[in-house]
């Protein structure tokens, strides 16, 4: 019974590992597409970079929860300091990386905001001072 348990462990682990691969590899191929993309659009380089940093970033949290999972699997069964170690290391990136990367990307969207807010200003006022004047 308890050969079966570190064995079904060890494969779910495995599989949550190979899902981590395949979240940061798909969220890179979009960073890539996105960059190619707003270059092909020719939108100003902040924005692309912007665009493709928020992705990424994303997909590789998400890459980072399920690596945590991985380990939360291997180490149920039979926990040795070596593992919980590395367990309380990933546990410790994921949670500065999820603090820092929130605190970025709520600011990017709060630039984002204000920068949309201030080019509808601007076509406003265009659209206003090219209107004919009513006598």
């Amino acid at each position: 019974m308890e050969s079966a348990l570190h064995a079904s462990a060890a494969l779910l682990s495995q599989f949550l590992e190979g899902a981590t691969l395949v979240l940061i590899a798909l969220g890179t191929l979009l960073a890539i597409r996105n960059l190619i993309g707003g270059a092909l659009q020719r939108l100003p380089a902040e924005e692309i970079a912007l665009k493709a940093w928020q992705g990424l970033s994303r997909w590789i949290m998400v890459g980072l929860e399920f690596l945590l999972a991985s380990d939360l699997v291997s180490t149920v069964v039979a926990p040795s300091w070596d593992e919980l170690g590395r367990l309380a290391t990933i546990a410790a990136i994921r949670t500065v990386l999820g603090y820092f990367l929130g605190r970025d990307l709520a600011e990017a969207r709060r630039l984002t905001q204000e920068k949309a807010s201030a080019r509808a200003v601007v076509a406003a006022a265009g659209k206003e001072g090219s209107r004919p004047e009513a006598d």
